[in-house]
């Protein structure tokens, strides 16, 4: 014992007399190493060929053979420990992760994945799966035990509910499985949003491993889920729609009600030097409150910044919950030492994992490093040189060591090494059982076995508990007419998932030009109520995200950038909607802002100038109303407007609007047929080869009604081709060309896509041949460029002249992807006044809207589209 203690001093000598303000003890006294048993997992830090170990935020999946699951008998240095997998799989290199113990101490779950298969494909490779160990019947098998079932996808992330169930992250995706069958299409596992491996999502099951359900609904990550004290389930999500890509906290009831973001949106610049970090594992404390550890997800080092979170009062760094107060930032440092994720040499060491002791104490098992670099190909301690940051960091040697803040000492449990991680140490010691939440109370029975849920926002003109614009005015018909109302309609789009290469091969030409958007569908589209309300049917269990649009269905607001998603016969109730540059939370249901739109204060009171056949009750909003004595709202496929709420006796009433695709004359979108009598498995998919591209060749020419003679020809193709009606080489008007021969952009696709979405060149014809128009560079301040040669000089022609530096002349595109209000160039010839006025339908005007409005991708089913 006195030998390891000196060893061990002389590994940490550059802790001692260097501020770091770490005293190291040897073994004590201590309840915890006394009687309770502890489970950890070493692995190499290095594999085969030298690469470092390194965690994968985005891909849980990932094998790292070597690990070794070790019992220790206690927290003495010296106490025994055997190694637990030895008896069922030898030597076999397997990866272990995910420690963790239920409330009672005994039973701890992990998630393993055997051996790797030679010469078998990555997809038929063994999957992670979670097993138990008893400690009081030194019994381990799989919570799973068909292996079959256990091989339908990789499960981890194990955590016990206070009903003895478990909650896991899993790729099966086994009720979005089913959900792709009532959407007839053909039912897989998608891949996350950066398309490089399976999304993962939250599911429940027994402990034998039956009762399997999927509660979450990401398209991509939701990982380590943490069930609180109060019974609910912390998780980390990845939010990866469109231009987001963070991992934030979200918080749900067990059943996968009551979703919703918690922390995070705003802080992700929190690090060392405001770097960027993720906010991944939470970890629950002993007096129930919330860390984590810190960390970026390219960073190369394995260390971690602890901190601490005041969940409890604050949804970001900075931002406080309504009526509560930030004293300090809502992070704060969880350890008195200065540890954190820097690339640099720190005194105090490095953190790589941390488990807090659920006993009341202040203590913590962590997985810690001392910092040392290399000095002439020697290893000194950081407190031995002037500045350890001239130096190279020598290889980290975490071991195990129990921290006590209230003594500000730490005990050695295991000694690292530099060949070893030894991380992921849990205590077998039995904790305080969860509250138990049993499923929605009030989940409506009617919508929950129809797969469908409610949508009930107060007002979108609510942003933060703050009206953007007067919302009393724009209630009230004598003051604002339905025509002078921003916001006319709410559309919710459903992302696609997108299948594995073994499922069905998407090459990158079908998202089209923008592939961050992947592809979408539009679930429908229901009207927004004078006071900015809205109140509808959706359907549950299915990820959405909701844009604003104006009366002609182009999105006036950015698509919402979180998945949306509502448990079946769940009612999911917000103030308003969110903006990039409001931080107040949103979506929180407790400490939001109060809403701009309390509704009346009694039953007795009335909505101003409103029509009195709708009597409101106190508190209502005018969807509420609406849903009360009318019924709740439907999704629909049109822009479908009624002014119900003007007064008749005060002025006539808006006239009525209805855009609808089956006005169209080419092809209309898919699903339209579904929604003649709306349920929660109807879809909207509109591909640009099967419905954008047949408008421009939609034949538009007029006749002469008496004499037959063609009047004008306003089909599109006629005038924006490349040839005429008589076959002879034309310069397409305004440069852009809607044929469909393939582009010379990207021969998958065709012309008028690209000449749509891309910008081009100028052309120009010449001796009947079109070529790309040149014209002489010129520099910043305007004047003419010339060809130089490498030393400067300028480059002279036969003639002794300067030759100018000829260079293309670029056309913008006329739309862009993602947005029909910016494709203004494209939509502005259509408009009152506009050189195309009238060319087009509202209908087919609509259907590109829609299209642009969910990316302008080229398919938006990964079955459409036509592999060569």
């Amino acid at each position: 014992m006195i030998k390891n203690t000196l060893m061990l001093l002389a590994a940490l000598c550059c802790l001692l007399g260097c501020n770091a303000d770490i005293s190291v003890q040897d073994e004590t006294t201590d309840p915890v190493a006394q009687d309770y048993p502890l489970a950890y997992v070493s692995r190499p830090l290095a594999d085969q060929d030298s690469n470092p170990f390194q965690l994968n935020l985005n891909a849980p999946e990932q094998f790292n053979p070597g690990a070794r699951l070790i019992i220790k008998q206690n927290a003495f240095a010296e106490s025994a420990e055997r190694e637990l997998l030895t008896e069922l799989f030898g030597d076999s290199p397997l990866d272990i992760k995910d420690l963790t113990v239920s409330p009672d101490g005994d039973t701890l779950l992990f998630a393993l994945r055997p051996p790797a298969l030679a010469d078998v494909p990555d997809e038929l490779q063994p999957s992670w799966s979670i097993w138990r160990y008893s400690l009081s019947s030194d019994t381990l098998a799989p919570v799973i035990a068909d292996p079959l079932r256990a091989e339908l996808g990789h499960d981890i992330n194990p955590a016990f509910l206070a009903d003895g169930r478990i909650v896991f992250s899993s790729s099966r995706q086994q009720k979005a499985r089913q959900i792709l069958l009532d959407e007839f299409k053909p039912q897989y596992s998608g891949l996350h949003e950066g398309l490089q491996g399976p999304a993962f999502n939250l599911h429940v099951m027994n402990i034998d491993g039956s009762g399997i359900e999927q509660i979450s609904f990401n398209l991509s990550h939701d990982l380590y889920p943490l069930v609180q004290p109060d019974g609910h389930i912390l998780y980390s999500r990845w939010d990866n729609q469109s231009d987001r890509n963070m991992y934030n906290w979200y918080q749900m009831r067990p059943d996968g009600s009551a979703n919703q973001l918690v922390y995070g949106w705003h802080s992700h610049q929190t690090g060392p030097a405001n770097s960027r970090v993720d906010f991944a594992k939470p970890l629950l404390l002993a007096d129930g409150e919330i860390a984590t550890l810190l960390s970026q997800r390219q960073q190369a080092g394995l260390n971690a910044m602890p901190v601490q979170i005041a969940l409890a009062l604050a949804s970001d760094n900075a931002q406080p919950l309504y009526q509560q107060v930030l004293n300090l930032p809502a992070q704060t440092p969880l350890l008195p030492w200065n540890f954190d994720n820097a690339a640099r040499p720190e005194p105090s060491g490095f953190v790589q994992n941390l488990f807090a002791l659920q006993d009341g104490s202040s203590r913590f098992l962590v997985s810690w490093s001392p910092c040392q670099v290399m000095v002439e190909e020697q290893v000194i301690g950081c407190a031995l040189v002037a500045d350890p940051a001239a130096y190279p960091l020598a290889s980290p040697r975490f071991g195990l060591w129990l921290f006590d803040l209230a003594k500000q000492t730490q005990v050695p449990v295991k000694l690292g090494s530099d060949q070893l991680l030894l991380s992921e140490a849990v205590v077998m010691q039995h904790y305080p059982r969860p509250v138990f939440l049993p499923a929605n109370p009030a989940a409506n029975p009617e919508l929950a076995g129809n797969g469908e849920a409610i949508l009930d926002i107060r007002s979108v003109y609510d942003i933060g508990g703050e009206a953007v614009l007067p919302i009393a005015q724009l209630a009230d018909p004598m003051q604002t007419s339905a025509a002078q109302r921003p916001v006319r309609y709410l559309s919710l789009i459903r992302g696609v998932p997108i299948p594995p290469e073994a499922v069905r091969e998407v090459p990158n030409f079908a998202f089209g030009v923008n592939r961050r958007q992947l592809m979408r569908e539009l679930v429908g589209i229901t009207p927004v109520q004078p006071d900015g309300s809205v109140r509808v049917t959706v359907p549950a269990n299915v990820p959405l995200a909701l844009s604003l649009l104006n009366s002609e269905g182009q999105a006036i607001s950015a698509q919402h950038q979180q998945w949306i998603t509502l448990a079946p016969g769940e009612t999911l109730s917000c103030n308003g909607c969110h903006a990039a540059n409001n931080t107040r939370p949103h979506g929180r249901q407790s400490g939001e802002w109060p809403t701009i739109n309390p509704g009346p204060l009694n039953a007795a009171s009335s909505f101003t100038n409103a029509n009195p056949r709708l009597p409101p009750n106190a508190g209502e909003t005018m969807a509420q109303t609406m849903a009360r004595l009318l019924g709740e709202q439907r999704l629909s496929a049109a822009l479908d407007f009624e002014d119900l709420w003007t007064d008749p006796a005060l002025r006539q009433p808006d006239p009525a609007e209805l855009n609808q695709f089956t006005e169209l004359a080419t092809a209309t979108p898919v699903g339209l047929d579904c929604f003649a009598s709306w349920q929660a498995a109807c879809r909207l998919r509109i591909d640009y080869p099967v419905h954008i591209q047949p408008l421009w060749q939609l034949d538009r020419r007029q006749f002469d009604p008496l004499s037959n003679e063609l009047v004008r020809d306003n089909t599109c193709v006629s005038c924006h081709s490349r040839t005429d009606a008589a076959g002879n080489t034309q310069l397409p008007a305004a440069q852009l060309e809607l044929t469909a021969q393939a582009s010379d952009l990207q021969a998958q696709q065709m012309t008028s896509y690209r000449e749509l979405l891309s910008n081009d060149n100028e052309q120009e014809l010449v001796g009947g041949v079109l070529v790309d128009r040149l014209v002489q560079a010129v520099d910043a301040n305007g004047n003419p460029v010339f060809l130089r040669d490498a030393e400067g000089e300028l480059i002279l022609d036969d003639n002794g002249q300067p030759i100018p530096l000829m260079v293309t002349v670029t056309v913008p595109a006329s739309m862009r992807a993602g947005s029909a209000l910016a494709s203004v160039a494209f939509f502005q010839r259509f408009a009152q006044g506009g050189s195309h006025q009238g060319y087009l339908s509202p209908a087919e005007l609509r259907l590109l809207s829609h299209w642009l409005d969910m990316g302008g991708q080229y398919y938006n089913s990964p079955f459409a589209v036509e592999l060569e």
